[in-house]
């Protein structure tokens, strides 16, 4: 099988989608994925390593499961995003969104 037509793996896609749908409270939508265990857990992994799909048996102690279910907690939050390489994908935080979530942490914070 040659390299462009090999079948993707069966994973939790974000690389075909439409535009990322914003709310009108970034912020909380952040902190609410934030707020689960299994998102912190991918959180901390990620944020050492990126991860190849498929994840047959979870990641960071997690099981498959647990793992997409935490990857769909945070694609709707935008804290994670994934590049296509051959018949998987490569996931890994979106810094961009950590980076605006940090910058309103540190607007809260009071010299």
């Amino acid at each position: 099988m040659d390299e462009h037509s090999q079948k993707p793996s069966k994973h939790v896609c974000l690389t075909v989608r439409g535009p990322l749908g914003i709310s009108e409270d970034p912020e909380l939508d952040m902190l609410i994925a934030l707020a689960d265990k299994d998102v912190l857990t991918l959180v901390r992994g990620l944020s050492k390593e990126e991860k190849r799909s498929p994840f047959p048996d979870g990641l960071f102690g997690m099981d498959e499961k647990r793992t997409n279910a935490a990857i769909r907690k945070m694609k709707s939050a935008g804290l994670i995003s994934s590049r296509r390489d051959g018949p998987d994908h490569v996931y890994f935080l979106n810094n961009v969104r950590f980076r605006d979530l940090a910058r309103f942490v540190n607007g809260l914070v009071k010299d």
